[in-house]
């Protein structure tokens, strides 16, 4: 039995990009180990520029996710101005605009998950013992600085409804959530994927599939760096194939 922090993530837009990009900023069907562990950082008041906090918490926890309802996929763009190379070298922003002959416009593209719905759900590494689940519970009730859903631009419109539960696998975690939510429009739902970065967190090996996901944070302060891990998913569909 394992101890999970679960959460309800649910907004207007969420965008969990998977890979790095600038012309064009996909988002993926799940959230991101980045995004949950954002979420955590804000809510206790970790800024991005205090690197060991960061890390502390990084390495303190480990993170599942459930998706409930996919959303749509939905496409934005905007426009962004950058100096051309020939003249780089302005101290700031406002130097650099001043420099007109030289700006250039450009359009970026950025993908979003409309009226998606996910659980989020957090457990403490072995010998983590900087943080407790119920500290970080207390947080997202009372959350330090403004919750989104992967980007800024995407604010929650559900709250969080952290809950600890003890549970054989994290899959259980999530189904007692739901069991207990105090909406009722989320009450009968069930995820229909489920994924983890700990394959013990699994129940059972059969239907898992790995997966590769470069949004482990290593640097948010001012590289903003992700490293690449294991994921591992299971469909609704293959547990119901594979029987009880």
């Amino acid at each position: 039995m394992s101890q999970w922090l679960v959460t309800v993530l649910r907004g207007p837009l969420a965008s969990f990009a998977d890979a790095p990009g600038n012309t064009m900023r996909k988002t993926g069907d799940m959230p991101t180990r980045s995004a949950l562990i954002g979420l955590a950082a804000a809510a206790l008041g970790i800024r991005r520029d205090d690197a060991d906090g960061q890390s502390a918490l990084a390495s303190a926890i480990v993170t599942a996710a459930a998706q409930i309802e996919p959303g749509t996929l939905l496409t934005d763009f905007h426009t962004f101005q950058s100096l051309h190379q020939a003249a780089k070298g302005a101290v700031t922003r406002a130097d650099a605009l001043n420099r007109r002959a030289y700006v250039e416009t450009a359009i970026t593209r950025r993908d979003y998950r409309a009226d998606a719905l996910w659980q989020g759900a957090y457990r403490l590494r072995d010998g983590a013992t900087a943080l407790s689940l119920e500290a970080l519970a207390a947080a997202f009730r009372r959350p330090s600085f403004f919750l989104a859903l992967g980007r800024r631009s995407c604010a929650l419109s559900h709250p969080l409804d952290p809950r600890i539960i003890e549970a054989g696998d994290v899959r259980d975690a999530f189904a007692a959530h739901l069991a207990e939510s105090r909406t009722d429009g989320l009450r009968g739902l069930r995820a229909g994927i489920y994924s983890v970065e700990d394959l013990g967190d699994a129940p059972g090996a059969n239907g898992w599939s790995e997966h590769r996901r470069r949004d482990d944070p290593r640097d948010r302060s001012i590289r903003w760096t992700f490293a690449e891990r294991r994921e591992w998913r299971l469909t609704r569909d293959a547990v119901e194939e594979s029987g009880p």
